[in-house]
């Protein structure tokens, strides 16, 4: 293996925008957009909307409500145990390479539950959720079993739902989703789903990856994806057998991986600005994240508790915050920005239509999207 060419951190940067849409929005239908750019994360509701308006040309909400509905795209948990929306296709081919780390996932009350009893536990909980149900409402059908079983439900909830395949439900409006989920078995909402055996789960996971992010370390694809780089690596190894791997290095030494046909179109191209969702995957999607901000604007957009924030990018880069804010009829909607310092010149105007853009998406939707998370403007911003 050669060393490769040496790519700056502009140029990962943009790779990494060119593969997402975000130098250049995309005709790309619903389906294959999604599959293009790695899924969507999902805690939020609104995100995979706002993410595919950053990146899709004359995107309208509907289109994502059509998709869920018509189940070619479906939310549930996947990698780093955290909620995604995927194409179906895609499900089936990401949730064998996942299952294993979703299994050996143990909170402390559960550790002590025998793996029958919990398996008996979720073969409950899936036959009862054949038809939708509440995460109440399929608790109190296991709470029972569990009570003759000796099990303390608060203890293993959680691992029961995570060891057995379920998928959220669309049911209202807008975003599809509430924060009280309605849950239903994975096999009975895609009777014709697909799985891959492991193996091959693996191989495709590492092709999602790196053409959604790359080029990046193994490293990078296992922090995004929650499994080891030992887990990962014979997925890449399968990918490098097939002739298809591109090789380089970073500034800092470190071996990078890719698609070898992936563009990678250097860090001189102009890349505009762009406003982000909630838990935007590319803010999460490396373990050097300095491709896209430096140390003091990560620890400030991306909390201790996780809470990754509505984000804008100036020449490709992180620079800010924004926040939609409803009028005290909560009909209109403007956008704030918050830049984390002077801004490049010429940048505010082009950075003011795209807020207004996004402000004209989310006036008839949510105006006040993200609205509970405002408080983290009290934090203390880089170089404050």
């Amino acid at each position: 293996m050669t060393a490769g060419p040496i790519l700056t951190s502009a140029d990962l940067n943009r790779a990494m925008l060119a593969r997402q849409h975000l130098l250049a929005p995309t005709s790309l239908g619903i389906v294959a957009a999604i599959e293009a750019i790695g899924g969507l994360q999902a805690q939020e509701p609104a995100s995979p909307y706002v993410a595919l308006w950053s990146r899709l040309a004359n995107f309208e909400a509907a289109e994502l409500d059509r998709a869920f509905v018509d189940q070619s795209v479906v939310k549930a948990t996947l990698m780093r145990v955290t909620l995604h929306a995927v194409s179906a296709t895609d499900y089936g081919q990401l949730l064998p390479a996942v299952r294993p780390m979703h299994h050996a996932l143990r909170r402390r009350g559960a550790a002590a539950v025998d793996d029958a009893i919990v398996a008996r536990l979720g073969r409950s909980a899936l036959a009862h959720a054949a038809e939708p149900r509440s995460n109440p409402a399929l608790r109190a059908h296991v709470e029972a079993e569990a009570g003759r079983l000796g099990v303390d439900l608060d203890e293993v909830w959680w691992w029961v739902r995570l060891r057995h395949d379920f998928i959220h439900v669309p049911t209202t409006r807008p975003w599809s989703f509430s924060r009280r989920p309605i849950l239903t078995a994975a096999s009975a909402w895609l009777d014709a789903a697909v799985f891959a055996d492991e193996p091959e789960a693996i191989e495709h996971l590492v092709r999602r990856y790196l053409g959604a992010f790359g080029p990046a370390t193994l490293a990078d694809a296992a922090g995004w994806s929650g499994l080891s780089a030992t887990a990962l690596r014979p997925g890449l190894a399968a990918i490098e057998g097939a002739g298809e791997v591109w090789h380089g290095r970073d500034e800092a030494g470190r071996l990078l991986v890719d698609l070898a046909q992936a563009p990678r179109p250097g860090g001189d191209v102009e890349a505009p600005p762009r406003l982000l969702p909630m838990w935007d995957s590319i803010l999460l999607a490396h373990r050097d994240r300095t491709r896209l901000m430096d140390d003091a604007t990560r620890s400030f957009v991306i909390g201790r508790n996780g809470d990754t924030l509505p984000a804008f990018l100036v020449d490709g880069r992180v620079a800010g915050l924004w926040w939609a804010v409803g009028d005290d009829g909560g009909g209109r909607c403007r956008i704030e920005l918050e830049p984390f310092g002077r801004l490049a010149p010429g940048a505010m105007p082009e950075l003011a239509r795209e807020a207004e853009r996004l402000a004209a998406f989310l006036e008839p939707l949510d105006p006040n999207v993200y609205r509970r998370y405002r408080r983290s403007r009290a934090r203390r911003r880089p170089g404050a």
